[in-house]
């Protein structure tokens, strides 16, 4: 599938955009909510599928375009804000797989 085609590709900027969208929402850290967006220890088998999550949820988001039902509504909040430097890194990486 694209989508999977797209986050083997655009894997550095997905884990930016992550980052980005968890830094601009303050609530994130504060209440320790960092490894429901992926961030965090990659051993911890939790951090990864939130991380893997959180990635094809952006994708979907800022690559195709499409609704993204697969995520609780805070976490989609958040990358739905996601900065635009950080979202235009995205689409960069990922445009060239479709």
């Amino acid at each position: 599938r694209a989508s999977v085609a797209a986050a083997a590709t655009a894997a550095e900027p997905l884990g930016a955009l992550l980052q980005a969208a968890a830094d601009a929402a303050p609530w994130v850290a504060k209440f320790g909510a960092t490894q429901t967006f992926g961030l965090g220890e990659l051993s911890d088998p939790y951090v990864r599928l939130c991380r893997a999550e959180c990635m094809l949820a952006a994708l979907v988001l800022h690559v195709e375009g499409g609704r993204v039902d697969f995520v609780d509504e805070e976490r989609l909040e958040v990358l739905r804000d996601a900065p635009s430097e950080a979202v235009a890194a995205l689409r960069k990486a990922a445009g060239g797989v479709r």
